[in-house]
């Protein structure tokens, strides 16, 4: 086993590309806490955390290819963690009441009460289910722009037919 731990993202990524997956376990090991505390954000439960961190380095490492700024790999891997966060919360909401959650923090602000959370990913869900009946190429645009934070200029410069490529985001 190779150890890389002075590379940057850049090179970590392109050697794991490259077929060697001790790259991506330094990228695991580097990048652990934060893309738990972005997991921990949206569950505030440790454990849930851990798992949505699980899942985000899976998919990370499945869609790594798909990755186009290598250096950006963190905020990559922390977006997948929240959005892994919102679908373990829901996954988990229909037979787990609130009250019974162990290993919860709680905080004075609705922003950090799960139910308020769970409430507010309800509503991205029905939100998501209206942007999938819009029109292919109106809802792909929005979801890039709204689910991913490109901005209005990094859209235009996509290719006119973005295709079903953005239909899972």
């Amino acid at each position: 086993m190779k150890y890389y731990t002075h590379d940057d993202d850049d090179t970590l990524v392109m050697l794991t590309l490259a077929g060697d997956p001790s790259a991506y376990e330094v990228l695991v090991g580097k990048y652990r806490k934060a893309v738990i505390a972005s997991a921990l954000a949206v569950t505030k439960n440790y454990y849930m955390a851990e798992d949505a961190a699980q899942d985000a380095f899976v998919t990370g490492w499945i869609r790594l290819n798909t990755l186009r700024e290598p250096s950006r790999f963190c905020g990559w891997v922390c977006k997948i963690a929240r959005y892994s966060a919102i679908n373990t919360l829901r996954r988990y909401a229909s037979f787990l009441p609130y009250d019974s959650i162990e290993n919860t923090l709680y905080a004075e602000d609705s922003a950090a009460d799960p139910q308020y959370i769970l409430e507010r990913s309800e509503e991205k869900g029905e939100v998501a289910g209206s942007v999938e009946k819009l029109p292919e190429r109106v809802g792909a645009v929005i979801k890039l722009h709204y689910y991913e934070g490109l901005s209005v200029a990094d859209i235009s410069e996509r290719p006119p037919y973005l295709g079903s490529v953005y239909r899972g985001l």
